[in-house]
This record gives structure tokens, C-alpha cells and sequence, in this order.
């Protein structure tokens, strides 16, 4: 009788089929072992936390649409009876953004410490709240473009694809802190910068201290 083969399966608690040694992706010869019962009510109880703290999304989804509506509504205040407007706009951005930055951190911590170490079971959900936040920063750059061109030294055609392709552009490279073409030169931009380079340092830095020590 050889151990661990077909004929005598049940015969042996370390060798049932989930048990079985299979290729890994990377082509090596891993053993998987079946989930106990309690820690797979864990990971469904941390996947449905995660799905209801979704609210915490809720102000940068609706900012994104809101910029993008603005931008389209308002094409501009530039004229010197609109510099109020203008003002108010900037600091109305300023003061959002840090709400926005603040659910969107709050949604990343109650994933991971819902997590409960099971990192992998709540990728979607954090790649979600990081896709929100790109198109998030990617509105409120273009909303601020239009409210002042001297606010990014970018060149953009008057076309509001091309603008938001540009800042898009420009959010994702910022998030990377890869550099771009693009760069704030306004205070009210290089604030809303900063805002986005924080949420990267918290999310970084959050993630790693839970998949360092779960």
C-alpha cells in the first residue's frame, strides 16, 4: 500500500484532496489546507463590514460627480466682478477635500482592521476606495483649472475630455509620486497636492503595519 495514494484516501486525515500538493502560480509545490469553519465566518463577516462601511465613500463619490458637473456648468471665472466667486470656490475645494481625505482614510483603517490579517480578502475593496479617490482628486484639479489657469503650469485645450484625461493623468502620477508634466503652482493646488500625498502616506504606511505584524 503506498501512502497518500488514490485507492486509500480516507485513510489518512493529512491527505485529502485539499490537502493534495498542487503547482503554485509561480510554478513551485505548495499543500493547501481546507479553511476552518470559524475563520471562514471571519473573512465573510470582514468582507460585509467592509461593503457596509461603504458610506464612508460617499463624499468623494459625490464631489467627483459635482466638480465634473461644475466644470461643465462653469467654464471659467476669470473676470475681476467673479474674483469672490473665484475665492470662495478655492477655499469650498480646500475644506471638501479634507472630508473627502478623511472618509476615504476612515474606509481604509476599518478595512484592515476588519481584515483581521486576511489582507487579500479585502483587495477589491481597497483598490476601489484608491480607484474613488484618483477620479476624486482627478474633478477637483480640473474644477480648479477652470476656476484659474494659473493655478497648474499645464497647456490644455479648451476641451473638457482633454482636461479631464490631463488630470487624471496628473492625479495618478501624483499618487505614484512618479512626477509629471503638470505641476501646482497656486496655493489652493499645491493644498489639495498635499491632501493627496497625505492619503498615500496613511494608506502605505497603513498597509504595511498590517501586513507586517496582522
Amino acid at each position: 500500500m503506498v501512502y497518500g495514494s488514490i485507492t486509500d484516501y480516507s485513510s489518512y486525515a493529512d491527505s485529502y484532496l485539499s490537502n493534495y500538493p498542487r503547482p503554485s502560480f509561480l510554478g513551485h509545490i505548495k499543500r493547501t489546507a481546507p479553511i476552518p469553519p470559524q475563520e471562514e465566518e471571519e473573512r465573510f463577516e470582514a468582507k460585509r463590514a467592509a461593503h457596509a462601511n461603504v458610506w464612508l465613500l460617499v463624499p468623494a463619490m459625490t464631489g467627483t460627480v459635482a466638480y465634473y458637473l461644475f466644470t461643465s456648468i462653469f467654464r471659467g471665472i476669470r473676470q475681476r466682478e467673479e474674483e469672490d466667486k473665484a475665492v470662495a470656490g478655492k477655499i469650498g475645494s480646500v475644506v471638501y477635500t479634507g472630508i473627502v481625505t478623511a472618509g476615504l482614510s476612515a474606509y481604509i483603517y476599518s478595512v484592515l482592521i476588519l481584515a483581521d490579517g486576511h489582507l487579500m480578502d479585502v483587495y477589491w475593496p481597497i483598490a476601489g476606495a484608491i480607484t474613488v479617490q484618483l477620479l476624486y482628486f482627478a474633478a477637483v484639479y480640473t474644477w480648479l483649472y477652470r476656476l484659474d489657469y494659473s493655478s497648474f503650469s499645464a497647456e490644455v485645450e479648451d476641451e473638457p475630455i482633454e482636461e479631464l484625461l490631463t488630470f487624471l493623468y496628473f492625479s495618478i502620477t501624483n499618487f505614484a509620486t512618479t512626477g509629471s508634466s503638470v505641476f501646482p503652482e497656486s496655493i489652493t493646488a499645491r493644498l489639495l497636492v498635499g491632501l493627496q500625498v497625505l492619503f498615500l502616506v496613511f494608506s502605505f504606511t497603513m498597509g504595511l503595519v498590517f501586513f507586517t505584524n496582522p
